[in-house]
Parts: C-alpha cells; sequence; structure tokens
C-alpha cells in the first residue's frame, strides 16, 4: 500500500519538539520511632512525631495504642492547602530493622484531606505489632510520601512553511481563458466572446439584469448576445478584470501613447456603461496621469459625459495656465468638446479669470513695499550724483 504524502507544514523535518506529557514529584522518606509502648498502650496517650517536610508540605504521624484488639496509625496534614497529588505508605520495620508489613494508600488529591485534620488511617492487629515489630519496648515506622506536582504539556513547535499569496485571480483568469463551463456568449462586431453568468452577474449589476433579471434574454443556448459601439479587445479587457480584478501588464506603463490613452477612455466607457465602479476609477486614475495637451479636449469631454467629477477638475486645473490653454484650444480634441458642451468654456474661462483676480490681488497687496523699494533707490541715487559733482572739481 502506498504511503500518503505529508504536506509540507507537518513533516516530521519540521517539527522541532513534540509534545510532552510533563510529571514533576518530589518524593521522600520519615523515620517515627515510637519509644515506650508498655506505658502507653492502656492508659489512653498517643506516640507523636515532630512535623516534617516532604514535598514543600507539612506532615505528622500519630499512634494510637488504644485497650482494643487494633492499633491506629494516623496521617495527618499540617499545610493548609494541598493542592497536588499525593502517595502515601507507612511501612512497619521488623525487629531486625528490615521492612515487613507495608500499609499502601493509592494517590489521593487535596479533597482527601482536612487542612489542619486527620483523614488517613491505617490498622495493625495489638498481637502482630508486640510478637514481630516490638523491639525495647519501642517499634519503628518508615513513612514515603510522593508529592505529584500538577501535570504540564509541551505543546508541538513546528517550523510551518508561509502561507502562499492567494492565487485565486489567477484561477479565475485561467476559467475565463479555457472557457470551461461557460454557459453565455457575447457577439462583439463579430468576434464570439465565451463567459460564465455567476461571475459576470455577481460582478456587474447590468450583466445581473441582463442575464438573469427584468434585462433577461431567450434561454437558447445557441444565442449570442449582441454587443454594440463596443471593441472586441476592450470587452475583452473588462471581461479579465471582472474575472481577476486586475488590468492587463500594459496599463500598468507610465510612459503617454495615443494607444494608451484611448484604451483607457474605452475601457472607462465600457465600465460606466455596466456599472463596474472600481474599474471605472482605476480608469479615471490612469486618464489622470496621462493628461497633456493633444488628448485633455478628448478626456474633458469624457469626465462630463460620464459624469467623472474629480478627472473633470483635474483637466480645468491642468489648463489654468494661459499658455497652456491657448495650445489646448488648436487641438481637435478641444473643439469637438466645445461644440459639444459649451458650458465646460464658461468653466475653463471663469477659472482663468479667477487665476488673474488673482493674481491682481497679489501684485496689489505687495505694492508699498515696491514703492518704498524705489524711493530708497531712487534717494541713494541721487545723493551719489550729488557727491560726485562736488568732488569733480578737484
Amino acid at each position: 500500500m502506498a504511503k500518503a504524502n505529508l504536506s509540507t507544514a507537518v513533516r516530521p523535518e519540521n517539527l522541532e519538539t513534540i509534545a510532552t506529557k510533563l510529571v514533576e514529584s518530589r518524593k521522600g522518606s520519615y523515620l517515627f520511632k515510637a519509644v515506650g509502648y508498655s506505658s502507653r498502650k492502656d492508659s489512653g496517650h498517643y506516640f507523636s512525631s515532630e512535623i516534617f517536610t516532604i514535598g514543600g508540605y507539612k506532615w505528622i504521624i500519630r499512634c494510637y495504642p488504644g485497650s482494643d484488639d487494633e492499633i491506629t496509625f494516623v496521617m495527618g496534614v499540617r499545610s493548609k492547602y494541598v493542592k497536588d497529588f499525593v502517595k502515601i505508605s507507612l511501612t512497619m520495620l521488623a525487629q531486625d530493622g528490615k521492612a515487613s508489613l507495608n500499609f499502601h494508600l493509592g494517590t489521593k488529591t487535596a479533597a482527601d484531606f482536612n487542612m489542619l485534620g486527620w483523614r488517613l488511617r491505617f490498622y495493625i492487629l495489638r498481637e502482630t505489632l508486640e510478637a514481630l515489630y516490638l523491639k525495647h519496648d519501642s517499634f519503628t515506622v518508615r513513612c514515603t510520601i510522593e508529592v505529584i506536582k500538577q501535570v504540564r504539556l509541551v505543546g508541538t513547535k513546528m517550523q510551518c512553511s508561509e502561507v502562499p499569496p492567494s492565487n485565486l485571480s489567477h484561477q479565475l483568469s485561467s476559467l475565463l481563458e479555457s472557457e470551461e463551463g461557460a454557459d453565455v456568449s457575447f457577439n462583439v462586431h463579430g468576434c464570439i466572446i465565451d463567459a460564465h453568468k455567476f461571475m459576470l452577474a455577481a460582478r456587474s449589476p447590468v450583466f445581473k439584469a441582463q442575464l438573469f433579471g427584468s434585462m433577461k434574454l431567450g434561454d437558447e443556448k445557441n444565442t449570442s448576445i449582441q454587443v454594440e459601439d463596443m471593441d472586441a479587445l476592450i470587452f475583452e479587457t473588462m471581461l479579465h478584470f471582472i474575472y481577476s480584478d486586475s488590468l492587463p501588464e500594459y496599463y500598468q506603463e507610465t510612459g503617454c501613447t495615443r494607444d494608451l490613452v484611448a484604451q483607457a477612455q474605452h475601457l472607462l466607457v465600457a465600465a460606466d456603461r455596466y456599472g463596474i465602479e472600481r474599474l471605472k476609477q482605476i480608469c479615471e486614475l490612469k486618464l489622470y496621469e496621462l493628461i497633456d495637451v493633444d488628448n485633455l479636449g478628448t478626456t474633458l469631454t469624457l469626465a462630463e459625459q460620464h459624469n467623472c467629477s474629480e478627472l473633470k477638475a483635474a483637466c480645468i486645473e491642468f489648463v489654468k495656465d494661459p499658455k497652456i490653454l491657448g495650445a489646448v484650444v488648436l487641438t481637435e480634441g478641444f473643439e469637438h468638446m466645445i461644440k459639444s458642451y459649451p458650458t465646460v468654456l464658461k468653466e475653463l474661462r471663469q477659472k482663468n479669470h479667477d487665476n488673474s483676480v488673482q493674481e491682481k490681488l497679489f501684485i496689489g497687496r505687495f505694492s508699498p513695499q515696491v514703492f518704498l523699494f524705489s524711493f530708497i533707490v531712487y534717494a541713494i541715487g541721487r545723493f551719489l550724483r550729488t557727491f560726485w559733482k562736488r568732488i569733480v572739481p578737484w
């Protein structure tokens, strides 16, 4: 059976560490020796160890000989809070000092302890204690405690590959080029262009109405939608933008050429016709960058026709200099604009008039300074002439 391929992000060589369960424990023992057993076994008194510390907690052991047949060992904790797991075992040491009897207590939690009380009890028969573990009227108990700290998990550290950039636009563009699954076609001056209804409807309100709404045409599969007054290249460029949200590379050129200006102008018209606002704004910006004397007339006409207020304002600002306006007036595009939109000429005149008024105000504002400077120059000149006449006879 062939092994499944691992992705780059989860290959073993990309794993820095493996997730590990860490358990920290502290273990210790304490010897408790009870001396004077015979004097206390019937007196009701108990044996008590010193308070000792193991695993960060304080412990104590008590032994109650009592008068019953059983002897009770009690394990107590003297720390206020026990947060960890605890294992406890008591071992009775025989008369020869070797371990003989073990009492084991499984893992317990803090809930098994009283804060300052006694809960853990162990029992041994009196006869067994006296026969096997009592020596010189004493016996010894070894207490072993293991404190298990809280479990920690160390997460896996992976050296993951960077997320690649989105290639959705490339995939959609490939779908347009391959025409796979295309369900609508357009006849643009004899050029048949196939596309996908869902994509066009999602990107253009006009296409949506034409394909699914009130403007919906017949559903015959062999019928192509006629596109009038548009070049096939411009229509294909618009479809490229619809699928990829970008323009072809040659639209990124910075140099101003007639072909580039003409294509940007026609594309703006197409974008406005099909309601693709982002494409329209991109074309506006491109035409703004390409404004010059030769194309200003046609660009200004286009801005007026398609309600491009910012592009129109940029064109009017471009001709605020009378010299530039004089050169623009001589172009054919400007002549066509004046015939089609005479109101634009009034705006241009008003703009130049406002500039002239501002220049006059600027000069008038500084006229006193100019007069004072002229007067000072005149006075210095007259003084020098008078002084020269006096010294010439010498």
